[in-house]
């Protein structure tokens, strides 16, 4: 990579925070308790997705004749509520190793730093702002993915960002993501570079098989590739 970097898109959980996989958790929780029991590996299906997209999936896929838009509706709302309820706490939620140094050091750079996610906005400030990350101005935007048209693997958020912070040409852009989804957002959205982080969701392996850019095992690993 060189200098011609303008902008680097980061998820967020698994990749810039650890969150213990609470929102995987929730969502299975919420699902059980709508009558469709299903294991945390196969809700891992949906990393990286806007989570009602993901609910319909599973939904789809494991209990067909259980889906309906009042379904989706019902168990995506007690979802939020049992997500939130535990990250209110803020209990076992840190950054990813090396996160705010990264940032730090893009930004004296002069690289914008940006956070998408598959969150819903009220979700997602929970976190950022337990972080500092916007207080301490090292975020210059973040977007969610009930913000655009549709998330993850559609390139709207990167899309988004880039008409907000003024950046034109997505060959300048580096995708940073810890999942399927976050590859193929980065592809669709003709980033330049596309680094996938093995930060425990997904093997290495695993991602390498959807033909990333790079992939890494911590975020420091970032700035030793952007010269």
């Amino acid at each position: 990579m060189n200098s011609e970097v303008q902008m680097v898109v980061f998820d967020m959980a698994g990749t810039t925070v650890d969150e213990g996989k609470i929102v995987y958790k929730s969502v299975q929780q919420a699902l059980a308790e709508s009558g469709v029991t299903i294991s945390l590996t196969q809700v891992l299906e949906i990393g990286g997705w806007n989570k009602k997209e993901g609910i319909r999936h599973l939904l789809n896929t494991y209990s067909p004749s259980e889906v309906s838009p009042e379904k989706v509706d019902q168990v995506h709302q007690r979802f939020l509520e049992i997500a939130s309820a535990a990250y209110a706490t803020g209990e076992g939620i840190q950054e990813m190793p090396g996160a705010t140094e990264v940032f730090r050091e893009l930004k004296s750079r002069g690289i914008k730093v940006v956070l998408d996610t598959g969150y819903f906005r009220d979700m997602a400030n929970v976190l950022i702002d337990h972080m500092g990350w916007k207080k301490h101005e090292l975020i210059d935007y973040s977007v969610t993915s009930d913000e655009v048209e549709r998330g993850r693997p559609y390139p709207y958020m990167i899309q988004k960002a880039m008409e907000q912070l003024e950046v034109h040409d997505p060959a300048k852009v580096i995708k940073v993501g810890d999942t399927l989804s976050d590859i193929e957002e980065g592809k669709n959205a003709g980033c330049g570079w596309i680094i996938a982080i093995a930060s425990g969701a997904i093997s290495a392996e695993k991602l390498m098989e959807n033909k990333p850019t790079k992939v890494i095992h911590e975020l420091k690993e970032l700035l030793e590739l952007i010269n």
